[in-house]
């Protein structure tokens, strides 16, 4: 490998030859470039620090590249030193270090300002809080509001973005909870016996804001468990291997296996063809997620569901439930059915708590748990 010069280093990083633009969103590692010979060449500690300056000079920042695009800006000379320091060694650095004087700030101000935990109400007055999503977020969430009542009166106000979108089940990644989601998610809280009444929020004044977590960048990197991070907030605990959510059947119970795979937090690692020699699979999602599954399994039927708490009933009545991380897991998870999680290998947020769960990671134990379970609920018997 051969020594180049600062600005050979730069005229050759920043020309774009044999990188991507989406594998420096994902990889986010060193990578070699190419120079003009075709000989591999790592930057030195100085470029590196020279493109940083450059990029925080002209005001570039990822989310303003992402929302640009890449082939829209490939010849601008500002784009290409961003994507240079993007690939750059010192990106994460400089990104750790970043997120942690933010987190170190808002930190500070919560313990000084939040005073979430000394708030003092009369006996029986009613409570109020508030969360902004997503679904899943909200069903995790519900054991620490449990907790935090204390046999109170118990107020929800939902707080959507506001923009419906025509697909009701599973909004776009930017939007995930609108208010379509809202409406669906309404009958579902509402028929629990303990929460008074769930609405749509309209700036009224709430005891708790659930949203706290979002600004405390160390809890959202998806690491432990999501219904954990409130705990860690609100200083309250609970029995997440009991269950919290409260679901009749189905009037017919169907017996057969319900699946749910989202387009988010997937595990590349599983295939599940061999869910063909398994008769009876329904499937609840978007229609789009639908038709993907189906190419792989033919014979899946799609559960059509109204609103969540349908969805519910669903998976309630399902002879055993698989899921991704994703709104149906949490709901699973919530009423304890037998259920077999996909993890993802990125984002493994979501821990099942109690018995009849399993994970999924590798091929061959996702294989091993589906016919565990199969054997186990063969004769119609529970676990």
């Amino acid at each position: 490998m051969k020594k180049l010069s600062a600005v050979e280093q730069l005229v050759s990083a920043t020309g774009f030859s044999g990188i991507a633009g989406e594998d420096i969103f994902f990889r986010r590692r060193p990578l070699y470039f190419m120079d003009i010979s075709g000989e591999s060449f790592r930057p030195t500690r100085f470029v590196c620090w020279l493109a940083w300056f450059w990029v925080r000079l002209v005001g570039v920042n990822e989310q303003k590249y992402k929302d640009a695009g890449w082939n829209s800006y490939a010849e601008k000379l500002q784009f290409k030193f961003f994507k240079f320091y993007l690939s750059s060694r010192l990106y994460r650095v400089i990104e750790d270090e970043r997120l942690a004087r933010i987190s170190a700030r808002n930190f500070k101000h919560f313990c000084e300002n939040g005073k979430i935990n000394q708030i003092e109400l009369p006996p029986g007055r009613e409570l109020t809080f508030k969360h902004s999503g997503t679904g899943g977020d909200i069903i995790y969430g519900l054991p620490a509001i449990k907790a935090l009542s204390e046999g109170r009166p118990v107020k929800l106000f939902l707080n959507p973005p506001g923009r419906q979108i025509d697909e009701p089940f599973k909004p776009e990644p930017s939007h995930p909870f609108n208010l379509q989601m809202c409406q669906m998610l309404i009958p579902l809280l509402e028929h629990q016996p303990w929460l008074a009444s769930v609405q749509i929020y309209n700036g009224e004044p709430v005891d708790y804001d659930l949203d706290v977590f979002r600004r405390i960048p160390n809890i959202k990197t998806g690491q432990h468990s999501i219904a954990h991070w409130y705990f860690w907030i609100f200083a309250v605990s609970a029995d997440l291997s009991r269950p919290w959510l409260e679901v009749r059947p189905a009037p017919v119970s169907s017996q057969r296996i319900v699946l749910a795979r989202s387009a988010r937090c997937r595990n590349c690692n599983l295939d599940y063809a061999f869910l063909r020699e398994f008769g009876g699979i329904d499937f609840v999602g978007t229609a789009a997620e639908f038709e993907e599954m189906k190419q792989v399994l033919p014979e899946l039927r799609h559960a059509v569901c109204e609103d969540f708490l349908q969805l519910a009933q669903t998976i309630r009545s399902a002879r055993f439930f698989i899921g991704n991380q994703s709104l149906p897991f949490a709901i699973a998870e919530a009423m304890k059915v037998p259920r077999i999680l996909e993890v993802c290998p990125r984002l493994p947020d979501v821990i099942p708590t109690g018995a009849d769960t399993g994970e999924a990671f590798f091929q061959p134990n996702f294989e091993k748990l589906v016919k565990s379970f199969w054997e186990k609920t063969r004769s119609g018997a529970s676990f």
